[in-house]
């Protein structure tokens, strides 16, 4: 599969028409400057404890990545080889309902130390959210945001450049801690880095992904980590936090994402 040239964007209005882009940006920004909604806190990194001990799953393979407590947070390291896979799961019973009809926010405060890639199509560190099925009526679809060093762009799915592959991006410095918020809200997405959104685009469906284990249809979904045998990275990671208007956690199974 031939690597996708990349696409630097500030806000890719290409892929989708700029007054829905602007609604999808009011209505979520909405949604977590309410003071009503109490976000669900899945990892703070004051308190001194790894995300497992907080709201998080941590898988691994093979054995061989670290965590280590650093500074308000905790920092992954899959960067000795390339064939490391680490990340976390939220737990499957504190992950709220993710209605992208509805619209959520995931907010995480991370940092990419170090990031090396044997493919322009893979990243050390990733974010992945995918969205509630509405008990099976709705079809899983959600976004996968790959870090860099000095870019943060989308993973695509077969409607766009093919599937993972690199899709809209924005060439930034993601090596200082960074507070984001991953607006999400009638199948779409907004990055915000600070108080700028710096990308936006479709949600995307990958579903069509075959290898195994398979974690792309599975709905309620929330990983952050490296999925990949093609990168690694070493990535501080100091706080995450999901908002939404339902008030109810969602049961969903975590598997660990592998993909070559």
């Amino acid at each position: 599969m031939k690597p996708k040239t990349r696409l630097f964007v500030v806000m890719p209005v290409p892929l989708l028409a700029l007054a829905g882009l602007l609604a999808a940006l009011t209505a979520t920004k909405a949604l977590a400057d309410n003071p009503h909604l109490a976000p669900v806190v899945l990892y703070d990194g004051s308190l001194g404890t790894l995300p497992a001990d907080q709201g998080f799953l941590f898988v691994v393979f093979p054995s061989g990545p670290t965590q280590t407590i650093s500074n308000g947070g905790v920092i992954l390291d899959t960067s000795a080889t390339h064939s490391y896979y680490a990340g976390y799961f939220g737990q499957e019973a504190l992950v709220p309902t993710l209605d992208q009809t509805e619209g959520f926010t995931v907010t995480f405060a991370a940092s990419v130390l170090s990031e090396t890639h044997a493919s322009n199509d893979r990243a050390g560190f990733s974010i992945i959210v995918l969205s509630d099925d509405s008990g099976g009526t709705e079809p899983v679809v959600g976004i996968e945001l790959a870090f860099w060093s000095d870019e943060i762009w989308a993973q695509d799915d077969d409607a766009g450049g093919g599937l993972f592959t690199h899709a809209e991006g924005v060439a930034m410095d993601t090596t200082a801690v960074t507070l984001y918020h991953l607006f999400i809200f009638s199948n779409t997405y907004i990055l915000q880095a600070g108080s700028a959104p710096v990308l936006g685009g479709r949600l995307r469906d990958y579903s069509n992904f075959t290898g195994f284990p398979d974690p792309y249809e599975t709905p309620n979904l929330l990983f952050l980590g490296d999925d990949t045998a093609s990168a690694g990275a070493r990535l501080k990671l100091d706080y995450v936090a999901i908002t939404t208007l339902a008030t109810e956690p969602q049961l969903a199974y975590l598997p660990l994402v592998r993909r070559p």
